[in-house]
């Protein structure tokens, strides 16, 4: 394989990647499947640390202590199990919505921590990762719900609950499934795109 043939390959396969994370999507309805059956069904796609960029680190995860002015960093796998708990993709609503939703579990999140992260989303994040105003609308939203969760989700440790059924850690976890529809019945009504629309 000539280099220009090798860089070709590799263009097509983060083509693939991207659309196969695109179209991934565990709805809130399939719920008996074990949430380490449901991690499996990312392999293929699935983001390593290395590719998330340095910004989203430094507000995201918990290894950054710039993560400390907001609240519910979480690393990677969490993150991953937290999507499944919530029914929602890897589109950029579904991780606003994600975001938000972990970050209101915490507790913590006042104005000016919410403020100075959706401003940083907006402003510092790279194409791919910010957040326009419906984005910012479904994060905030996220946090309201996640602020009715009786348990702070960055502060679990998921892969001791990779066995149980999806709605089995939910109930453990106390995430309100009947709460997260209204949620998504409303996002659903307002915003036609793809992540909204398979809610």
């Amino acid at each position: 394989m000539t280099p220009s043939e090798h860089r070709q390959f590799q263009k097509e396969e983060l083509e693939k990647q991207k659309e196969l994370a695109a179209n991934w999507h565990h709805p809130l309805s399939e719920d008996q499947t074990s949430l380490y059956r449901v991690l499996d069904s990312m392999q293929e796609f699935k983001l390593c640390q290395e590719d998330v960029p340095l910004v989203v680190k430094l507000t995201e995860n918990p290894n950054y202590f710039t993560s400390k002015l907001f609240t519910g960093a979480v690393d990677l796998y969490s993150h991953d199990c937290i999507h499944v708990l919530l029914g929602r993709g890897l589109l950029a609503k579904d991780e606003a919505f994600v975001i938000g939703y972990t970050m209101g579990s915490g507790k913590k999140m006042s104005r000016w921590r919410r403020n100075l992260f959706l401003w940083v989303t907006k402003y510092l994040y790279p194409e791919g990762y910010k957040f326009t105003e419906e984005e910012r609308y479904i994060f905030y939203s996220g946090v309201m719900a996640g602020s009715q969760c009786p348990t702070d989700l960055s502060s679990v440790d998921f892969k001791e609950l990779a066995d149980y059924k999806v709605q089995g850690v939910r109930e453990k976890l106390g995430i309100d499934k009947e709460l997260l529809k209204c949620y998504y019945c409303t996002e659903k009504k307002l915003f036609n795109n793809r992540e909204s629309q398979r809610l």
